[in-house]
């Protein structure tokens, strides 16, 4: 008596619903579970058709299957649910069977995963998403209209819509232009003199995320609204429609629309395209920072002005790309459970913190001149250049080459934390301009008061009358398909320059190549 207890317990407190059916088909017993998962009370369960409350055509097969003593699982959409709204579930059903071993029926175990299936498809959106955000940034070089065109459409196809528009805002906010229109929009619209440029103030409901300075979302597109103005004849028909301002600081600088979605907008939309509105953005700054620094470099090369700009943009503009690697870290951090995926993340994110470190320095190093000294400290050289060894494996095992580095002892050296950078300089040239399978070797000698440290790369080499040239400021010699500022070795000399030693590129004397050396005063 106490075990039948005790299974009643188990059976009505059980997290899966469970359902018993006799040969008809016919349901026999249900718990509670079952009756919330169905949106039905226990009695309008009990004596209907099993079948009745399965969506999948294979059902049947399935009912058919454990009649005969087999058992199945598979996953289903139930026709019914709370609130009538269909549930998904995962249901596993196998044979009732008798002391003689005859088959009384069947029971099935029923699982609700609707919120795991929302789970999945949340993550293969931010996954199709960030693929769609890697793409945008391998397209820095694209017409810009090519760009806003690949975003856009891609937005329309992230939120499940079939059709949407992309505007940006003066500087005041009270003009809007719109740059780009989805495809199947520029089909259907037959509106004669289509304008692209717009008061902000004349602006009907799309005029209101900029006005509201937040998303908006209209279920029911054909219901009355206070802020609709109409659409004049020819525009598209719309059911329902989402769009959301993109920030720059407290300014809006543009503004997204989708609309036509097959169901209601929610918080994931406006989440997947407000991210990829502000991708878009981001690159849009990051163009303009890279063209202002070329045309910076170009016109005021050699010139007094040059110390304060470079300054600035170091500052400023190249400030810009790292921050986009931070945002998309910390973001891949919140969605990866994988912990050897959130390690390379945070490799990444360790790294992009050491950049932006860099870069602070590297904007700081024009208003050193006037400092005689620096604050140094002991550090291991071969301790800091196994570091920065570490820090580029992947870049060292993606070009399959071979980085060699056999350190003997340590080698205590009078430097600022900053003399990483120098490392980080070399080794990074030396890995761009040498061909795939190479070999670089990074070497540490003694020369009285000071260690001379070299690293020898397979390069390309660099001719004589280019030497002396090649340490100064927005200078590259012969680095073809390569794309940078040339700030970097111009960085190694200016640190170096401020710890007292020396800098020097001299041929490979052993084949083609390179030798990078500079020198650093020991500890003591």
């Amino acid at each position: 008596m106490g075990s039948e207890k005790e299974y009643r317990t188990i059976f009505e407190k059980s997290p899966l619903g469970i359902m018993y059916f006799d040969r008809e088909g016919v349901v026999t017993l249900c718990n509670e579970r079952s009756s919330r998962i169905f949106g039905k009370d226990k009695s309008d369960i009990i004596g209907s058709d099993v079948l009745s409350f399965f969506n999948a055509e294979q059902v049947g097969s399935v009912i058919e299957k454990v009649l005969s003593g087999e058992s199945v699982t598979y996953e289903d959409e139930s026709l019914t649910g709370p609130k009538d709204l269909p549930v998904q579930v995962e249901v596993h059903c196998s044979p009732d069977m008798s002391e003689d071993g005859s088959i009384l029926g069947g029971i099935c175990m029923i699982e609700d995963i609707t919120q795991r299936k929302d789970l999945e498809e949340t993550l293969k959106l931010d996954e199709s998403r960030l693929e769609v955000l890697l793409e945008l940034e391998q397209m820095m070089d694209a017409p810009m209209q090519e760009i806003a065109d690949f975003v856009h459409e891609e937005a329309v196809r992230l939120t499940g819509s079939t059709i949407g528009y992309l505007a940006f805002l003066n500087e005041d906010e009270s003009t809007l232009t719109m740059h780009t229109w989805s495809n199947s929009v520029m089909k259907e619209c037959t509106v004669p003199d289509r304008k692209f440029v717009y008061d902000v103030k004349k602006i009907g409901l799309w005029g209101e995320p900029i006005r509201q300075r937040k998303p908006v979302m209209i279920s029911n597109y054909e219901m009355p609204h206070p802020l609709k103005r109409g659409y004049p004849e020819g525009h598209v028909e719309l059911t329902n429609y989402m769009a959301v301002p993109v920030f720059e600081g407290s300014r809006i600088v543009a503004t997204a629309g989708v609309g036509n979605k097959d169901g209601e907008y929610d918080a994931s939309d406006v989440r997947q395209l407000t991210l990829l509105m502000q991708g878009l953005w981001r690159l849009i700054q990051r163009r303009e920072s890279i063209d202002a620094l070329k045309k910076y470099a170009e016109d005021l090369e050699h010139s007094n002005e040059l110390k304060e700009l470079f300054s600035d943009i170091m500052r400023h503009d190249l400030l810009n790309p790292a921050g986009i690697v931070k945002g998309y870290a910390e973001l891949l951090l919140e969605m990866e459970d994988d912990e050897k995926k959130q390690e390379m993340v945070r490799t990444i994110d360790r790294n992009n913190k050491k950049l932006i470190d860099m870069i602070e320095n590297a904007a700081r190093f024009a208003k050193l001149d006037t400092f005689e000294d620096i604050e140094f400290q002991e550090m291991d050289l071969a301790l800091v250049i196994e570091s920065v060894i570490g820090n580029f494996r992947p870049n060292i095992d993606e070009r399959q080459m071979n980085v060699e580095f056999d350190p003997k002892g340590s080698y205590p050296a009078k430097v600022n934390p900053m003399v990483e950078d120098v490392f980080s300089n070399l080794l990074s040239n030396a890995i761009k301009y040498s061909p795939d399978k190479e070999w670089i070797l990074i070497s540490i000698f003694d020369a009285g008061d000071e260690w001379k440290v070299s690293v020898t790369d397979r390069g390309e080499g660099v001719p004589d009358e280019n030497k002396p040239e090649l340490f100064e400021r927005f200078k590259r010699v012969t680095k073809k398909g390569i794309k940078g500022t040339g700030l970097g070795l111009a960085i190694v000399k200016k640190i170096i320059d401020l710890h007292g030693g020396s800098v020097g590129v001299e041929d490979n004397p052993e084949g083609q190549g390179s030798i990078f050396w500079i020198t650093l005063r020991k500890w003591g």
